[in-house]
C-alpha cells in the first residue's frame, strides 16, 4: 500500500520531466512515451531500493541510459541519411500562441524547425544538458549528478550546445534567405 502511494506520488510529479527528457533526446513523440513508461516501470521495480533524495538524478539518468540504448538501436537499423526522420515531432507540441497572421506564423514554423533540427544535430552530451538545463530546468549540480560529470563540465558543455544551436541555426538562417532572393 505504502509503495504504491509513493509510486503514484513521484509518477504523478516527474512523469511529464521525464518524458520532455525523453523527447528532446530521442525526437519522437512514441519514442518519448515508450521511454516513460519504461523509466516508471524500472521506477516500480527499484522503489525498495532507491534513496529518495536522489530519486530525481536516478529518474533522469535512468531516461538517459534508455534512451541511449534506443538511438543505438535506431542508429544500427536505419542508415545515416534517415536517422532524422523521425524527428518531426520534437517541438510540434508547444503550441504556436503569437501567430497573428499567416506570414508570421510561417516564420515561426520555420523557426520551428531550425530549433528542432539543430537540437538533433547536437552530440548526445551537449543535447542532454542542453535539454535538462533549458527544457526541465534542471540547475548545475542537479545536472551534474544526473550526467555523472563536474559542475563545471556541465557548465562547458551548456555553454558549447547553445554556441552550436546558435550557429546551425544562423546558418540556416542565411541559407533559407539567400534562397529567398
Amino acid at each position: 500500500m505504502i509503495r504504491e502511494l509513493e509510486f503514484q506520488v513521484l509518477s504523478q510529479r516527474h512523469c511529464d520531466e521525464i518524458h520532455r527528457y525523453a523527447l528532446g533526446l530521442l525526437g519522437n513523440q512514441a519514442d518519448a512515451e515508450d521511454a516513460t513508461q519504461e523509466v516508471l516501470l524500472r521506477l516500480w521495480n527499484h522503489l525498495p531500493r532507491l534513496n529518495l533524495f536522489n530519486i530525481r538524478a536516478w529518474l533522469f539518468q535512468t531516461t538517459r541510459n534508455y534512451c541511449l540504448d534506443q538511438i543505438r538501436r535506431r542508429s544500427h537499423a536505419v542508415s545515416p541519411n534517415n536517422a532524422g526522420a523521425d524527428s518531426d515531432e520534437i517541438l510540434e507540441e508547444w503550441p504556436d500562441d503569437l501567430a497573428v497572421d499567416p506570414s508570421f506564423a510561417a516564420d515561426s514554423s520555420l523557426q520551428l524547425e531550425q530549433a528542432r533540427h539543430a537540437l538533433l544535430k547536437l552530440p548526445e552530451t551537449l543535447r542532454s544538458v542542453f535539454v535538462l538545463y533549458e527544457v526541465n530546468g534542471l540547475r548545475y549540480r542537479e545536472i551534474a549528478a544526473t550526467l555523472g560529470m563536474p559542475v563545471n563540465t556541465v557548465k562547458v558543455n551548456l555553454l558549447r550546445a547553445r554556441q552550436k544551436l546558435s550557429k546551425v541555426i544562423n546558418k540556416e538562417e542565411s541559407w533559407t534567405r539567400n534562397c529567398k532572393s
